[in-house]
């Protein structure tokens, strides 16, 4: 067979470019073959890295949900109250109507002979005789009765009532607990707060003087009269106390005036002294925050003094009554109330000072008239 050059020729190079493509194939195969490599080494890697973060990140969560699970577990535990915190402000936030009246909680009092198990457990004393008593009286709607929010006494008195405290923030709160000791004497104490909008004032803690309890009777664990008698007068004083407390709030949230120590049995002449002087402080703050005007104010004084027997208290209210009437109608544009006047002119002549009514019947005639120009839309002449 003959050969011709130009077909050896292009059979060479077919040769050669075939040999040549299969060098590129086999290249590309390689690099194809090392990018896949790569790209499952990276995916790999990354793969490595999402499950390290996840699981990394479930740890974590693990983690915060235990540590949450644990606090609330402790809270739970050492709470003096069976709720969240939350769920406790918005019970006594709702039952209080946003705190309009104070919130009256109980708590049953700590025996110190028996173990923290044992006072939780119960029988919880005290607690249903001051709650009878509150309901009972005659002022009981000046407070929302609330029993049963505090379900232990407070062994760990100062903590438990901090955490009260954390847990109702700006609700206004009367809290009644005590101490049993030994069993054989009782320390009752109240604890308010958020009662009076004064820095000096605005929470209010003190200790009853211990109280005896009767021996038991012997012929077993039922409650004697003398026992029986014990928690009824128990229940009486505290009721009286927050009732007191109560006072305070609405003659300086609303300026109503007093009236517990009208409301108490004629035989407890001394408490309602003791309760007159009080209040009387209470006076004093309602007219310097300016929910009730002087008058007003040295009027209700004076007149809750006299209610008390209090004579030397009540003069001395009335004539700072009378001061500051005459005072106060010296500024032309005041509008004293002659309603008030009235009532100071009544102390007065019931009290035998007559040179005084008189001053304050003047005064009344001028407000008299200076409420009546007024009404009129007429200058004061």
């Amino acid at each position: 067979m003959k050969q011709d050059g130009n077909f050896r020729a292009q059979q060479e190079l077919l040769s050669q470019l075939r040999e040549e493509e299969a060098v590129n194939a086999h290249a590309r195969a390689v690099h194809r073959d090392s990018r896949n490599s790569w790209e499952r080494r990276s995916e790999a890697v990354a793969g490595n890295a999402y499950e390290i973060e996840r699981d990394w990140r479930q740890a974590q969560i693990a983690i915060q949900v235990r540590a949450v699970q644990e606090r609330m577990d402790r809270e739970a535990t050492e709470s003096p109250f069976g709720y969240r915190q939350d769920e406790l402000y918005d019970l006594v936030h709702d039952a209080t109507a946003g705190g309009s009246s104070p919130a009256l909680l109980v708590a049953p009092f700590v025996r110190d002979d028996q173990s923290g198990q044992q006072n939780d457990e119960g029988p919880h004393s005290f607690r249903y005789a001051i709650r009878q008593a509150w309901i009972q009286s005659q002022w009981s709607e000046d407070l929302v009765s609330l029993d049963g929010v505090i379900n232990r006494p407070l062994r760990n008195t100062d903590l438990d009532i901090l955490l009260i405290q954390r847990a109702l923030r700006d609700l206004p709160v009367i809290l009644v607990y005590g101490r049993v000791q030994s069993s054989r004497r009782v320390w009752p104490s109240l604890s308010a707060w958020n009662i009076v909008d004064a820095p000096d004032l605005r929470s209010v803690q003190f200790t009853f003087p211990p109280l005896s309890i009767p021996d038991a009777d012997s012929a077993g664990p039922l409650r004697n009269p003398a026992q029986l008698a014990f928690e009824d007068e128990l229940g009486t004083t505290t009721a009286i106390s927050a009732a007191l407390i109560a006072e305070w709030f609405h003659l300086v949230r609303y300026g109503r005036a007093p009236r517990l120590h009208t409301l108490l049995a004629p035989e407890l002449t001394g408490e309602r002294r003791v309760i007159a002087a009080g209040l009387a402080t209470s006076y004093e703050v309602a007219i310097e925050s300016g929910r009730v005007d002087g008058i007003a104010g040295r009027v209700g004084q004076a007149e809750m003094f006299r209610a008390a027997g209090l004579r030397d208290q009540a003069e001395a209210a009335a004539v700072q009554g009378l001061v500051c009437a005459e005072e106060t109608l010296r500024d032309p544009a005041s509008h004293p109330s002659p309603a008030s006047l009235r009532s100071l002119v009544s102390i007065l002549e019931s009290l035998g000072r007559p040179m005084d009514r008189d001053r304050a019947r003047v005064a009344l005639e001028s407000a008299a008239r200076r409420s009546i120009l007024h009404n009129l839309g007429w200058r004061n002449r």
